[in-house]
């Protein structure tokens, strides 16, 4: 690196320039810094008292508290850092982002409207006929799965869907036998009543 765009770039330089780990023009141009940079120095002298800090007592006692008021106590009041625990700051956003996910979502999904799974019953089917919902193979139209149930009674209400889904509706007086029939073709891969 040999210019440097900005001050704060320089001063990005200081850690490097405390553990001696700089290359001469880097060094150069932080030594320059520091001779015309309070903010620069003020820096500089927290960088080396956290240095000394940790250099002078090889065994650290694990108690963080205990460690953060012998680096306070060593620097100085003036020099003092403010220590703020981000995570529990961070937990808060990270709450109040899911609920307000988990909000969206609800409404999202209260105004596409009422959700109706393949076994939902239909109330605007008569009492005398069932239905029978069928999966089947995806060479099966409405015609062919008409004649597979081989009853002019029945009709195919809706599909086959894209995924092979139909509903037949059924009279409930044939529905065993068609249900049997329908069963027993290996086009059809799944076929049951719709619980009403």
């Amino acid at each position: 690196m040999n210019t440097f765009d900005s001050r704060n770039e320089l001063h990005q330089l200081l850690p490097w320039y405390e553990n001696g780990t700089l290359h001469a023009d880097e060094n150069a141009a932080v030594r320059a810094l520091l001779a015309t940079d309070l903010e620069a120095n003020r820096q500089r002298r927290e960088l080396r008292a956290l240095r000394d800090t940790l250099t002078d007592d090889p065994t650290l006692t694990t108690n963080v508290t205990l460690n953060w008021r012998r680096l306070q106590a060593r620097m100085g009041s003036s020099h003092m850092i403010t220590y703020v625990p981000m995570t529990t700051h961070w937990l808060a956003i990270a709450a109040l982002a899911f609920l307000a996910l988990g909000v969206a979502t609800f409404y999202a999904g209260a105004r596409l409207g009422p959700y109706h799974t393949l076994t939902a019953p239909d109330p605007s089917v008569p009492a005398d006929v069932e239905l029978v919902r069928v999966d089947v193979v995806a060479s099966v139209d409405a015609a062919a799965l008409a004649r597979l149930a081989d009853d002019p009674e029945v009709h195919v209400l809706r599909g086959p869907s894209d995924h092979g889904v139909a509903t037949l509706a059924v009279p409930r007086a044939h529905a065993q036998q068609v249900i049997k029939r329908l069963s027993a073709d290996p086009r059809l891969r799944f076929v049951a009543p719709v619980p009403q």
